[in-house]
């Protein structure tokens, strides 16, 4: 401890906290300590105890990868523990889903797997698919459509394919639906919200039209005869973006329940 006032200095609060003397200045600069005074002629800074205890709880906060203004609400919320409880659960939710997903990666097959599911209503920009073009080339593409008319994508929904069956002719009318935050207009629709069948696969997708009737007859085996619509989410890989650019996809079908 410094003799000044039993004030600690810089250096020795970065030394206590295992840290560096700038780190301990850029936590004053962020307004998580303040010197309880600054020597006049060398400039010097000296902390109080209670500085201390609070560079430990910041970098112990910091450890478990809470941001400075998360850190900041904690204690401007008379150190309320619930505001890091929400954030660190929610990454954990989201950890939990992303392990999900990479486990069913991993012991992906060509075998389907189907749930119940609600869908939330979703505005989309939508485009019919006017020739042969591969599905999911015509996905990409009305996606740069949609960015090159300057719409605002919602990047927290997913790109489908909505795909309309007509019946006894084994053809389908295609429209992609790119998400936007845009306003109801010419191109740009609301689909509603609505419960439906959800059917998981994962596999090529070079022989399209045969995965498309092995998903008309898993449908009919859960229930649904004589479809109507169904949709198709290409779920890729969030680290590596592998499942964009490949012909292996992992794909959820969703059937809308009349």
């Amino acid at each position: 401890m410094n003799s000044k006032n039993g004030k600690f200095s810089t250096f020795q609060i970065a030394k206590a906290c295992g840290t560096s003397r700038s780190s301990i200045l850029r936590l004053e600069e962020e307004g998580f300590i303040s010197p309880s005074f600054t020597e006049y002629s060398t400039g010097k800074r000296y902390y109080s105890f209670s500085d201390v205890a609070r560079v430990i709880q910041v970098m112990t906060l910091r450890n478990f990868g809470l941001e400075k203004e998360i850190i900041h609400r904690f204690f401007d919320g008379h150190e309320d523990y619930q505001i890091c409880l929400d954030v660190l659960q929610e990454r954990l939710d989201n950890l939990t889903r992303i392990i999900r997903v990479v486990k069913s990666w991993q012991n992906a097959n060509e075998d389907f797997r189907t749930s119940r599911k609600k869908i939330g209503a979703v505005r989309c920009y939508c485009k019919k698919r006017e020739n042969n073009e591969p599905l999911f080339d015509f996905l990409a593409g009305t996606f740069t459509d949609a960015i090159s008319q300057g719409l605002e994508i919602n990047i927290t929904k997913t790109p489908f394919l909505q795909i309309f069956p007509r019946p006894g002719t084994g053809t389908y009318e295609i429209y992609a639906c790119i998400p936007v935050l845009d306003e109801l207009r010419n191109g740009i629709i609301q689909i509603p919200s609505c419960r439906a069948l959800a059917i998981q696969w994962r596999g090529s997708i070079k022989n399209q039209p045969d995965i498309l009737k092995q998903i008309e007859h898993e449908a009919e085996a859960s229930g649904f005869s004589g479809l109507k619509e169904f949709r198709v989410l290409a779920a890729y890989d969030e680290f590596t973006a592998k499942n964009v650019d490949n012909d292996i996809k992992g794909l959820q079908f969703l059937i809308p329940e009349e």
